[in-house]
């Protein structure tokens, strides 16, 4: 049964950040791979409003808890952007509002037409609605993944505690968007194939065609290509096929696989995880 917008909403809200030591970055400074992984989720964050046009503009906007989920989502990520901005800005990289106009300037073509795209399927696919929530919870579930992932690798006690609470709100996305999948799969032969279709010719990793797609492809490489990223991930995968007819798809690993190629490409090798000693000489200590 899909979570009720009342029993979300309870446990909804900014990510507190106030207690925090971010001036603790500038004296034990993170890992330039890790802060090139955060970059790329700052981005993400703060897409979200954008993400959030793109579905109001389908039939969804009809139901009034769906658009509740929305409001609160996307209020959620606006701050987690904020909070990964302020670990980039203590290590002097670009965040907030000059990083956003860039990246915006840089994708205005597919801004400007992605609702035109949205407000089309909405209408055009019946079972459109599926597809997103089952969407939703995918990147939800990956993105969750990826800040586990990231957080054990940087291993610094300031951004695990940050990212863990980052991690709570998220998970409350992915259980949302995932109640509702499997309440509109369920018992629905043709909504299961339309989703099938989309998630097998579509999906990619969450911020493909946003970012820039080395951006994209190096933090999925880098966070899941072995190792523990990849029991994560084998996680994910779990989850997808326990939706009602999507076993068996191995999206993510299949984006990964494509990721590492690319970042192999494009800049000869993805970096390897860095040791204790590693992290230690970067910091200085």
């Amino acid at each position: 049964m899909a979570t009720s917008i009342e029993k979300f909403q309870e446990q909804g809200g900014r990510a507190q950040t106030d207690d925090l030591d971010f001036e603790s970055f500038r004296t034990d400074p993170l890992h330039a791979d890790v802060l090139r992984c955060l970059g790329y989720m700052h981005d993400i964050e703060y897409q979200t409003v954008l993400y959030m046009r793109e579905l109001l503009v389908t039939p969804a906007w009809k139901d009034p808890q769906f658009t509740a989920f929305l409001t609160l989502w996307n209020y959620e990520e606006y701050w987690h952007g904020q909070a990964l901005g302020r670990v980039l800005a203590m290590h002097d990289r670009p965040a907030h509002d000059p990083r956003l106009v860039a990246m915006r300037r840089w994708n205005k073509r597919t801004l400007f037409w992605s609702p035109l795209v949205f407000w089309s399927l909405g209408r055009a696919v019946k079972k459109f609605p599926a597809v997103h929530m089952t969407w939703g919870a995918i990147n939800e579930w990956t993105a969750n993944a990826a800040y586990n992932r990231l957080a054990k690798i940087a291993d610094h006690p300031v951004l695990s505690e940050l990212l863990s609470r980052i991690m709570r709100q998220e998970g409350r996305h992915a259980a949302y968007y995932a109640s509702y999948a499997r309440d509109m799969l369920q018992d629905d032969r043709r909504a299961q194939k339309v989703t099938s279709w989309f998630l097998r010719h579509k999906w990619d990793v969450v911020g493909s065609g946003d970012v820039p797609k080395i951006e994209t492809s190096f933090a999925a490489a880098y966070l899941f290509r072995s190792g523990d990223g990849a029991e994560l991930i084998d996680r994910v995968e779990d989850r997808i096929d326990a939706l009602p007819g999507l076993a068996g798809l191995n999206l993510v690993r299949t984006a990964i696989r494509a990721a590492t190629e690319h970042v192999i490409a494009e800049e000869g090798a993805v970096p390897s995880i860095p040791t204790v000693a590693e992290r230690v000489a970067v910091s200085g200590t």
